[in-house]
């Protein structure tokens, strides 16, 4: 399993100029992010997409030049968002095998049904939204609480904020709608961010997220420990179920209370024993000085009787 470190950001889009992609990865090293994902969107609604074949999902985009660029300063993941409008989806998720090459699948949906089915029995990980029609979308409260039975998370992305005052309204009713039907409970904040200048550090973000509803505990979370758990539970329908086999390269000591516990009776009884040991050395003497004495005092009698 790969390892991952806070703070996240698991939104930033893909970019085919490179000195942007690098520009904005360099600003996010700067503001303190460890693990960061490049978003590859793929719209499922577009008939052209929609074909019989056997994988219609795209691969991952190679980015072993900037994974190797910022190895030792910042973690990059690949993630795919789906955007759909039917359950018809489902089928083509079910046969892809390009899927599993991808640490992190969101889903974006169009339409309420489309909402619905991504918070019920959507297999992937996330669900998102689009920021120019999402709050046309509200999700329910049955279906915002099976989500989060499932381990399905939700995103909020804080760049629209800063591009346009439109974007800003719609936002924060959808997190406000969160807010109102489950409490905002599993909740990820990302940037969705296309240049640097729409990047903020993760304490800013922790901060913004008091306009989304969230508590400061939440608020913190949602750049780090629930991203975490986002970040397992994807790697887990990835690898499916696995056996492991753990083999030991040299002796193996088991203990347990109970062991312990018998050792340390065995030293107090050892313990008492030499003291026991002690005191019968010791008796004797005292008897031999004890008897010396009664000796003297027999014998002095018996010469005052010789004397008298």
């Amino acid at each position: 399993m790969e390892e991952t470190k806070g703070f996240y950001d698991f939104c930033v889009p893909y970019n085919k100029d490179e000195k942007l992609l690098r520009a904005i990865c360099n600003e996010l090293v700067d503001l303190g992010y460890k693990t960061i994902a490049i978003e590859q969107v793929f719209d499922h609604s577009k008939k052209e997409n929609v074909k019989r074949a056997s994988d219609i999902f795209p691969e991952p985009i190679n980015l072993k030049w900037l994974q190797d660029e910022f190895k030792n300063k910042l973690k990059i993941l690949q993630r795919l968002t789906i955007i759909y409008m039917d359950v018809a989806v489902a089928h083509a998720m079910g046969n892809s095998m390009n899927l599993k090459k991808f640490n992190l699948v969101a889903g974006q949906p169009k339409t309420d049904a489309a909402l619905t089915h991504c918070c019920t029995t959507f297999n992937g990980d996330l669900v998102t939204f689009d920021a120019q029609a999402g709050a046309r979308l509200y999700v329910n409260r049955k279906a915002y609480q099976v989500a989060v039975k499932r381990g399905i998370f939700f995103e909020i992305k804080y760049s629209p904020l800063i591009v346009d005052t439109n974007f800003r309204k719609d936002i924060i009713k959808i997190a406000h709608n969160y807010f109102v039907r489950g409490k905002s409970k599993s909740i990820i904040i990302s940037s969705g961010a296309t240049n640097p200048f729409e990047l903020r550090g993760p304490y800013d973000v922790a901060n913004l997220s008091f306009i989304f509803g969230l508590s400061e505990d939440q608020g913190k979370c949602a750049i780090d420990r629930f991203c975490r758990q986002l970040f397992l539970r994807a790697e887990s329908r990835r690898i499916g179920k696995t056996i492991m086999f753990v083999k030991s390269s040299g002796p193996i000591v088991f203990s347990d209370s109970s062991s312990s516990e018998h050792e340390e009776d065995e030293g107090m009884l050892n313990a008492e024993e030499k003291e026991d040991q002690e005191d019968v050395i010791k008796f004797p003497k005292s008897s031999d000085s004890e008897q010396e004495s009664v000796d003297n005092d027999d014998e002095q009698p018996n010469k005052k009787k010789k004397l008298s």
